[in-house]
């Protein structure tokens, strides 16, 4: 009996202390107990998995750090490692327990339980079974991992030069009438609370609003961010905003209009339609104002931005090709880059002339598009695409090709610059019917026929041969020109010194002259003046031979003359023969004589 007993206490002693070891449970700090009740209890009601008074399965309630003594037959305690949710992530929380979701929603409301960590409190706040609007932040949490699940998912980042643009997954469905989800909704912190976006009745959908560069802590469940680039105007552009907020625009009833009886491109487009040009960009249709050069946070799902430059745009006809800066354009869905300065190129123009010549002509039209009239052009083509596919290429194309059916092939290159003229007036009356300037029309090469070009070529060979022979014999007789000018140059002195000597000898000649008629005039006025003299002399001379002869006698003046040339030394008084006259007197032969002289003067004085 002894030994029977004695065992028996070894057996309890043994129980209890198994009883005891299994029992004693210590909750660490990094750690929370989860407890399960095995027997001894009211099992759950149906459809329930978690207990929260006391029925058999998993409970409600969590075990925090403590040394804590469950017996372990009625009750297991689970140790779990805390959740910790790292720095740029959040928690991603999922429930096995609670309420059903409400029909038409996707996530459980957040209700008050701790952040989770109290799952009595979710569950009699009236918490809803599956994925919850609520997240985690970065943090330490003590969570019953046997109710909550969660899931770590980065944070949302949005990079500098970006636009987040959200798309609601959950919330009141969007009217059918809407494209993007009207706002604002409550002060939901930039979709970083669900609950007040859900509760401020938000729409699913694209938003309105969008995220600026930065961090965010939102679920992905409820909001899925897209991140896009901000929309830059280059400088020289403007962006043409077309807006899709705001309800469908009424279309009216009634029949169509009727059409015009010239239609064209010029008449008013939808006219009883709908209106394209608005000024409340919370309502559809194309903005009247477009936004100048810059960078701009558009949430390029509500407002489509068209590129439309306004500086010089040049579309070429096989204009040579060359590194240009680009300008996006939307074409069909799909976005679309060409050169700023050569927006768009096309073939070579391809003409028929008058007598049958195949030209081609290279073409350069530049045309600007004012900002304020920048919403008309999108409003009417769609784009500037549209406008040089269905304007600029028909109307150039029609021009050159009427004008060339109108002349020969030479004469239309000929009139190049008459051409150019025309066509760019042409231009200028066209396009202005679509709020546009042309600036310049340019015909940069006329490419011939070669078959007329070789006939042109080889006339123009001859007639510059001809020109070439003329030129030649003109070159000749200049040649001859230029030996006869050498030669001349080359005889230069010695004719200079012959004209010279002519000159010389006919100024000796003429000085000659000039003294033989001065040594005449001279001879003669001397003669005269001696004449004149000698006559006055006589005369005078005379009355004085009479006055003496009156006074003194013929005889007795003759003596005194006589006397006077003697004096004079022109008669010889002693000759050498000394002839003497008888008498007293002298001699009769030389009173004679004298008196024979006196005679003669007296005549010539009469």
């Amino acid at each position: 009996m002894d030994l029977i007993f004695l065992s028996l206490i070894v057996i309890l002693a043994i129980i209890v202390i198994w009883i005891v070891g299994k029992g004693l449970i210590l909750i660490r700090a990094n750690e929370v107990g989860i407890i399960t009740r095995r027997m001894f209890g009211n099992k759950l009601p149906q459809g329930k998995i978690i207990a929260t008074k006391g029925e058999i399965g998993v409970q409600a309630d969590t075990l925090m750090p403590g040394l804590y003594f469950y017996i372990p037959i009625i009750w297991r305690v689970e140790r779990v490692k805390v959740i910790e949710i790292s720095p740029n992530n959040i928690g991603i929380v999922s429930s096995i327990e609670g309420v059903q979701i409400p029909p038409g929603r996707l996530l459980g409301d957040e209700v008050l339980c701790n952040s989770y960590q109290d799952s009595r409190l979710f569950l009699e706040n009236g918490g809803c079974k599956g994925p919850q609007i609520g997240i985690l932040k970065p943090g330490t949490y003590r969570i019953n991992t046997q109710i909550f699940s969660v899931q770590q998912k980065p944070i949302v980042t949005v990079q500098q030069g970006k636009v987040g643009i959200v798309n609601a997954l959950d919330g009141i469905p969007l009217p059918s009438r809407y494209a993007i989800a009207p706002g604002p909704l409550g002060d939901h912190s930039h979709f970083q609370n669900g609950q007040v976006f859900i509760q401020s009745n938000g729409y699913r959908g694209t938003q309105l609003e969008t995220l600026q560069p930065g961090d965010y802590y939102i679920n992905p469940l409820i909001f899925d961010v897209t991140p896009v680039s901000m929309t830059v105007v280059p400088p020289g552009n403007v962006a043409v905003i077309t807006s899709s907020v705001g309800e469908e625009l009424e279309k009216p009833s009634g029949p169509a209009p009727d059409l015009p009886e010239n239609p064209d491109l010029n008449q008013p487009i939808h006219e009883n339609a709908e209106h394209l040009l608005i000024s409340d960009k919370t309502k559809r249709g194309i903005l009247r104002n477009p936004i100048p050069p810059g960078q701009y946070n558009l949430n390029t799902a509500a407002y489509r931005g068209d590129i439309v430059p306004t500086s010089a745009v040049t579309i070429d006809w096989a204009s040579p090709d060359g590194a240009k800066e680009t300008l996006q354009f939307t074409q069909k869905g799909k976005i679309e880059t060409a050169s700023v300065t050569e927006f768009f190129k096309f073939g070579q123009l391809r003409v028929t002339s008058q007598d049958g010549f195949q030209l081609e002509v290279d073409v350069r039209l530049i045309i600007r598009i004012p900002a304020d009239n920048a919403s008309f052009v999108i409003a009417r083509f769609g784009s500037v695409y549209n406008l040089i596919e269905q304007v600029a290429h028909p109307l150039i194309d029609a021009s050159f090709r009427n004008e060339a059916g109108k002349q020969q092939a030479l004469q239309f290159v000929h009139d190049r610059t008459k051409l150019q003229q025309t066509a760019f007036e042409k231009a200028q009356e066209e396009f202005k019917k679509y709020h546009l300037e042309v600036q310049g029309l340019l015909i940069a090469y006329i490419k011939v026929d070669d078959t007329l070009l070789k006939t042109q070529t080889l006339k123009e060979i001859a007639v510059q041969q001809q020109q070439q022979y003329q030129q030649e014999a003109k070159a000749q007789e200049e040649r001859i020109a230029v030996a006869e000018k050498t030669a001349r140059a080359d005889m230069q002195g010695q004719v200079i010194a012959a004209k010279l000597s002519i000159d010389i000898n006919k100024d000796n000649a003429q000085a000659a002259r000039e003294s033989a008629y001065g040594a005449r005039d001279a001879t003669k006025a001397n003669a005269e003046g001696a004449a004149y003299a000698n006559e006055q002399v006589g005369i005078g001379t005379a009355k004085a031979y009479i006055a003496q002869k009156e006074a003194l006698g013929a005889e007795n003046v003759a003596m005194l003359q006589a006397i006077q040339k003697i004096a004079d030394g022109k008669i010889i008084v002693t000759p050498n023969i000394l002839v003497t006259g008888e008498g007293s007197h002298g001699g009769n032969l030389l009173t004679a004589y004298f008196a024979t002289l006196l005679d003669k003067t007296k005549e010539k004085e009469q």
